[in-house]
């Protein structure tokens, strides 16, 4: 089954993890480059539509564009991460989306609080603990960066391409 999802992305962060991703994150490993997720899943890609993706680009061009830091990390239990901050620019991007596409919440309604965040690695069974000591050590000079976008991808043929970018205001 074909997904989407509408991220922001992290190339600043990129070349600090982008190794440890290839081998730890499983979405990486599908061509996904480090990412802050806004909205996943999203509708099947064959129903994004020029409306569905003018709707999008209207949302994005209401957010004045920002910059995120990058230098704290945090685990979930099978998942290592990222903090951009500050975090209130995503969640407010996440909020307007999910207000224009109410049939998609983000991360299909399985979690009360959405916690912005650039995974590192994900999986069972992985030691995080034993990956903590490397990253932070990769975050010791924080990365800054500019956030003048968000990108629409999709799977095709079980690969994650960028099949949109949306600017902001």
């Amino acid at each position: 089954m074909s997904s989407s999802g509408v991220v922001i992305l992290t190339p600043e962060l990129e070349p600090r993890i982008a190794d440890l991703r290839a081998v730890h994150d499983p979405a990486a490993r599908q061509g996904m480059p480090a990412h802050v997720t806004l909205l996943y899943p999203f509708m099947d890609p064959v129903k994004l539509g020029p409306t569905q993706r003018g709707r999008l680009a209207e949302v994005f061009r209401g957010v004045p564009a920002f910059d995120l830091s990058f230098s704290r990390i945090g685990r979930f239990p099978e998942v290592l991460w990222i903090a951009p901050e500050p975090a209130q620019p995503l969640l407010a991007m996440v909020r307007a989306i999910a207000a224009v596409f109410p049939d998609y919440p983000p991360y299909g309604g399985q979690f009360e609080t959405i916690i912005p965040h650039v995974t590192v690695a994900h999986g069972d069974g992985l030691d995080l603990g034993a990956l903590e000591p490397e990253v932070r050590a990769r975050l010791a000079t924080p990365v800054v960066q500019r956030v003048d976008g968000a990108s629409l991808f999709t799977t095709i043929r079980r690969k994650w391409r960028e099949v949109d970018r949306f600017l902001l205001a």
